[in-house]
């Protein structure tokens, strides 16, 4: 009986193995977890065309490339994204707007032009010129994990070969300061504050802040440019960046789980997840809206801290009564400031008047600037010139920048 017993647990030993080997095992190319793995990007049917971009044509696509889809060792959905050099190593490459899902990659005929006015520093020479732009693919995959416990992807972006395309751009606007630009499109930080993620005008200074612009040539006719944020953040915040106040479509976030190592914006096929910080401390946001990038990397700055700030101006005949009182974006459990530097209030003014931000209703820190409603203010300087009117005022101690939003 006991011989019988053993040729049974045998038997049912083999049945599981041989139900365990019909089981398809995912191996993924070891080249595609060291960044290695390569893929091919065919050459267009016309090698020699020179394509001609005309702004009347911005919706219309230039061509549509096709590849191989990289051999990851598994079938992937795979995003891909165009990226233009005027060098064939691809250096200070320009990564497009628009990347896509699947192995036919449209061109869309703005987002190169936009890509060509980036890798010429915002210097497009005026009338263009037939240029070569060296273009790869770079392919993304996100839902390969080590196991099914893991939520970030161990397989790392590929690249194809090159090829060479010959461009006749149409001319676009330099790239301006933003006191001269003729709109902004602002980004905003969403998730701080009071915690709670209001996304429509409301939170305004409350659960949002806008990112402030920098000096400099930095800002092209459609109001895209650079933008960033330096400020506190715990290990416990979680954060995104928005673009369009009461939407959630345009936005960028950490591919896999929560963090900084790998910023993205949302797409078709991608849901990012919120920003953490591994370690408390500062940090800069660095957001380049006309190549779509976004850094947020550790800083070594130690700000003081205030623990009020107000506004002094003609409205309070320049100090003769009480400064008006702004808040502080980050609070404690008491409502009082906590690693805190963006400061807001709303104030009608009945008339034009100049204006400054101070602490304890005193000048030994006090901030102006030249401009209205959006500004860089520096220590010490200039009356803010204020015109008439009602609006939701933000401060940023750290870097000075203002903004005046009438209501």
């Amino acid at each position: 009986m006991k011989k019988i017993n053993i040729i049974l647990v045998g038997l049912l030993f083999m049945v599981g193995f041989n139900a365990c080997q019909e089981d398809e095992l995912v191996t993924i190319n070891p080249l595609a977890e060291t960044g290695e793995l390569t893929f091919k990007l065919n050459q267009p049917k016309y090698a020699d065309y020179i394509y001609a971009l005309e702004e009347d044509n911005n919706e219309k696509n230039m061509d549509t490339l096709t590849c191989d889809q990289p051999d990851y060792g598994f079938t992937a959905a795979v995003m891909y994204h165009v990226q233009a050099s005027f060098s064939e190593d691809m250096t200070d490459n320009v990564e497009l707007a628009t990347p896509v899902n699947g192995e036919k990659v449209p061109v869309n005929i703005k987002d190169m032009n936009k890509a060509i006015l980036a890798l010429y520093k915002g210097q497009m020479p005026n009338p263009p010129t037939v240029i070569n732009v060296y273009v790869r693919l770079k392919a993304i995959v996100s839902t390969a994990t080590p196991t099914p416990l893991d939520s970030i992807p161990i397989v790392k972006p590929a690249y194809s070969n090159v090829i060479k395309l010959k461009i006749l751009p149409y001319f676009m606007e330099d790239l301006t300061s933003y006191d001269k630009a003729k709109k902004l499109v602002f980004w905003y930080l969403i998730g701080l504050g009071d915690k709670k993620w209001t996304n429509d005008l409301s939170g305004l200074g409350v659960s949002i802040v806008p990112l402030s612009v920098v000096e400099g040539n930095k800002y092209d006719s459609e109001g895209n440019g650079i933008f960033t944020y330096t400020g506190y953040f715990n290990t416990n915040d979680e954060f995104k960046i928005i673009r369009d106040l009461g939407s959630w479509e345009i936005q960028w976030g950490n591919n896999g789980s929560a963090g900084i190592n790998s910023p993205v914006m949302k797409n078709p096929s991608l849901e990012p997840s919120n920003f953490k910080v591994p370690e408390n401390g500062y940090y800069t946001i660095l957001l380049n809206s006309i190549n779509n990038t976004l850094t947020i990397e550790k800083t070594s700055i130690t700000p003081p801290l205030f623990d009020n700030m107000g506004l002094v101006g003609a409205i309070n005949d320049w100090g003769n009564t009480p400064d008006i009182e702004m808040h502080p974006f980050l609070v404690d459990e008491d409502e009082k400031p906590l690693n805190n530097h963006v400061w807001y209030t709303e104030c009608i003014f009945s008339s034009d008047g100049e204006v400054k931000f101070r602490v304890d209703n005193k000048w030994d820190n006090n901030w102006g600037g030249i401009h209205f409603p959006i500004g860089i203010a520096t220590d010490d300087g200039p009356n803010i010139p204020a015109k008439g009117g009602k609006y939701l005022i933000i401060f940023n101690d750290v870097d000075g920048f203002y903004t005046f939003i009438q209501k």
